[in-house]
């Protein structure tokens, strides 16, 4: 943007997001068999079962999300397990491939590519092929649907299945209730709604899902949560954690745990709701049915081509991310938007609205930049860089 003051560069993509300033600054070096660093990690644990809603256990990984999905596979089903995987895209279609993996007899009930999902539909299908587990994602990231989570949880009856939640995505940024909706296991990551860099993941388990832990002959070694759990109270974890990683979530954590966890939720999806609007403005169509507010998929216009605009965008100092598979070079994602105050965000429909004119396709900036100043946070969550 010719003549604009110079930013560094902000990350407004679905993950990894963007690990303000202030939540790195003087971390203390810390042994993770220290006692300070053990009361990190049981402060941790603790706003973590505040945020996923759940007096059950939450057991800290080193790993990407992926990791602790892999670990709820490994240590809540044995071989031969009925799973019904419910998939909207291409994260979806990760619990299939876990399973599979872990020699589970896993049926996929594909919902179409960026189409809202039936709960009624999803409930019918588990009350005719009764499995034994349901996997879910909650936001899929590929695509920026909503799963309606609540209401599929509400439909199950009292023989219901163990239901499974991938939360990546979802955690923080969209309504979560784990024992209230009756949610067995919930996976989620550092790197998402967390504000932390890549590299920790964390697993929810509830009492019936707890109860099958260890039945797998062949199981997990590494993912093992009977080592987790044996090392849980003393906060100490079983093998070497990305221990700044951890030190980073706990500072996220504790700003979101002081603005009000349901405030934060909030905020995600009133920034949501005004970049969606403001971007309707600039020749971008939202993708999904039913858009999280936790990641906007933006469909451009003919001849407007998303992955030029990706790029414009890069240079003017925002990195947003392009589709995946069936969708890579069609869409434009972002995430995370709640994070940031209206400065920046107007500032960024600025730039993504001078990319897109650049490709070719209309705009109208001053109704984008409007509908913008509809979110009414000024200042960010995490930390400084709005001005």
């Amino acid at each position: 943007m010719p003549g604009s003051k110079r930013y560094a560069s902000i990350l407004m993509s679905p993950g990894p997001v963007h690990v303000f300033a202030e939540s790195r600054e003087s971390l203390p070096p810390l042994h993770h068999r220290s006692d300070d660093f053990r009361k990190i990690v049981k402060e941790t644990e603790g706003m973590l079962r505040t945020l996923l809603g759940t007096t059950s256990p939450v057991y800290l990984l080193t790993s990407s999300g992926t990791g602790a999905m892999e670990a709820a596979i490994a240590n809540v089903t044995v071989p031969g397990s009925r799973v019904l995987v419910v998939s909207g895209g291409k994260f979806g279609r990760r619990w299939a491939e876990i399973c599979r993996a872990f020699e589970c007899r896993t049926t996929l009930m594909e919902t179409g590519i960026g189409k809202a999902v039936d709960a009624d539909s999803v409930a019918e299908r588990i009350d005719r092929d009764r499995p034994e587990y349901v996997a879910v994602t909650h936001v899929e990231s590929s695509t920026g649907i909503l799963f309606p989570l609540r209401e599929l949880a509400a439909r199950l009856g009292r023989e219901r299945p163990i239901l499974v939640v991938d939360a990546i995505s979802s955690v923080g940024a969209e309504e979560l209730d784990m024992d209230g909706w009756g949610i067995d296991v919930v996976v989620g990551a550092s790197q998402k709604s967390l504000a932390a860099p890549s590299g920790a993941s964390f697993i929810g388990v509830a009492k019936r899902a707890l109860a099958l832990v260890g039945r797998r002959q062949k199981g997990a070694y590494y993912f093992d949560l009977a080592r987790f759990e044996a090392a849980r109270e003393a906060g100490d974890t079983p093998f070497t954690p990305a221990i700044e990683t951890i030190q980073v979530m706990h500072r996220s954590l504790g700003r979101m745990s002081e603005s009000g966890f349901k405030s934060v939720v909030s905020r995600h999806q009133e920034a949501s709701r005004a970049f969606l609007a403001a971007a309707s403005r600039l020749s971008l169509r939202s993708f999904p049915e039913k858009p999280s507010s936790a990641v906007q998929v933006l469909e451009t216009a003919p001849g407007c081509g998303a992955d030029a605009i990706l790029g414009r965008l890069a240079r003017d100092g925002f990195i947003a991310a392009s589709g995946q598979d069936e969708l890579k070079g069609k869409v434009i994602r972002t995430g995370f938007l709640g994070f940031f105050g209206l400065p920046t965000l107007e500032r960024f429909v600025v730039a993504l609205g001078t990319a897109v004119a650049a490709s070719g396709c209309s705009v109208d900036m001053g109704a984008a930049r409007e509908r913008m100043r509809e979110y009414d946070y000024h200042a960010s969550l995490f930390g400084s860089g709005d001005g």
